[in-house]
């Protein structure tokens, strides 16, 4: 099993994402009871983070710490190191990754941090799961001038921009400027713009209404998407009901193939139209980050999405001893020859068969094809109600945000979150949501 009797199997994870953390839960318990094992997990921040929730902080519903787990918490006896470090790049054929760790701004007192350059981890095998990051599709100004939601730092300026625009609104005297403040153009009808959307609605409608009363008439939210429908990843049947029950909240504009061909700090221009508009927020679309890998082999990427193109292994087919999962792995699906597509319960799965693949090559058993049929989708729509496909079936309504929160409840990692969830839920059935700045 040892490739060398002198030193212990390297394993090296890079993201702690979906992907990556659940590639690490399958290596644990796999190789518990292995001690010729050594697991390194790399990632920018100690933190794995619920990401399909994300929204829901932004709107108040949930705190941060409701959707988040310390890596570090993850089961410690397979961990042979954490590093909270950047990857520079990875050397395919040396089998080195080059990191460079990422110190505190402002350390503690007392506490002196000596800078330290590169390092070099070493592997013999790795899983490349370092996520993706927003694309702007070359849109100009979207870059500079639009919020994003990818991260938890994106969901504290979303909640309050929305929250300091109201705020801007109550002291402004031109009617023309509140109404420029409390138009919030959201840019993406895939998933998280459809939830973002509905959850914004109730959010300016119920507790800011109650807060500044005499803005509520001001305010507007938009949803552009460029292509024909909503969620064109997803049946028809989800866009076609998206797009009915956002119609029917207040104040809420839904756009189809309505590309976006400026973003300026007044506002968005929609074809020949421009509409001034306070906080434009970019939910349109993601790109595997761009990472560079030194090899003498080809590796074959996906231009579009940049994402690595793998074998039915999730292997790089010119580096068997690399990996990719999640996001950054573009695999075809045996179903209609398309990529499965960058969403949790994908990642999921495929960290989990990069880590089985592992240890199989480890023991040199023939290796498990990658294929996983989609379970469904969920989507929340707002309070009580959202859109649900379960094993073919379709259903929308006050049941199907049940069974949203209770499957996201299930799914959350780590015992202290879940609790949390649960209780922000619970509080927010009752009373008020959280109104305060993050």
């Amino acid at each position: 099993m040892k490739q060398n009797s002198s030193r212990p199997i390297r394993i090296v994870i890079l993201g702690a994402g979906f992907a990556g953390v659940y590639a690490y839960l399958r290596l644990h318990e796999l190789l518990h009871e292995n001690a010729e094992k050594q697991i390194t997990l790399i990632s920018e921040r100690d933190l794995f983070m619920f990401t399909p929730l994300i929204h829901e902080v932004a709107t108040g519903t949930l705190l941060p710490s409701s959707i988040t787990q310390s890596i570090r918490s993850l089961p410690p006896c397979c961990m042979h190191r954490f590093i909270e470090a950047r990857v520079l790049r990875i050397d395919a054929d040396a089998k080195k990754i080059f990191i460079h760790h990422i110190n505190p701004e402002a350390p503690a007192p007392g506490i002196h941090i000596k800078e330290i350059s590169e390092e070099e981890a070493l592997f013999d095998y790795c899983i490349v799961a370092l996520g993706s990051g927003v694309n702007f599709f070359n849109v100009p100004g979207a870059k500079e001038h639009a919020l994003t939601l990818n991260t938890l730092e994106d969901a504290r300026r979303v909640k309050n921009r929305v929250i300091e625009s109201f705020e801007q609104a109550q002291i402004t005297k031109s009617e023309a400027e509140k109404q420029r403040l409390l138009r919030f153009v959201i840019v993406g009808g895939g998933p998280t713009g459809v939830e973002l959307a509905g959850e914004l609605a109730d959010f300016i409608h119920s507790e800011l209404k109650k807060a500044f009363p005499l803005l509520h008439p001001y305010a507007e939210i938009r949803l552009y998407e460029a292509r024909e429908r909503f969620m064109c990843s997803a049946d028809e049947w989800f866009g076609e009901r998206a797009f009915q029950i956002l119609s029917a909240k207040k104040h809420v504009l839904v756009f189809c193939a309505a590309p976006l061909s400026e973003v300026s700090s007044e506002g968005i221009r929609a074809g020949e139209e421009f509409i001034p508009a306070g906080t434009i927020i970019w939910t349109a679309g993601v790109q595997a980050r761009n990472i560079d890998i030194v090899s003498k082999k080809r590796i074959p990427k996906d231009i579009k999405s940049r994402r690595i193109k793998v074998n039915e292994y999730l292997q790089i087919s010119s580096y068997p001893h690399v990996f990719a999962a999640g996001d950054y792995a573009w695999i075809e699906a045996k179903e209609g020859g398309q990529p499965y597509p960058m969403r949790a319960q994908f990642a999921v799965r495929e960290g989990e068969i990069s880590a089985e693949n592992i240890t199989r090559l480890m023991n040199k058993k023939p290796l498990k094809e990658f294929f996983w049929r989609d379970r469904g989708l969920l989507v929340s729509i707002g309070k009580g109600t959202a859109l649900a496909e379960i094993f073919g079936i379709q259903f929308s309504g006050a049941f199907a945000w049940i069974i949203y929160r209770a499957a996201y409840l299930l799914k959350i990692v780590g015992p202290r979150a879940k609790f949390r969830m649960a209780l922000e839920w619970a509080l927010n059935t009752f009373l008020p949501r959280d109104i305060s700045k993050l």
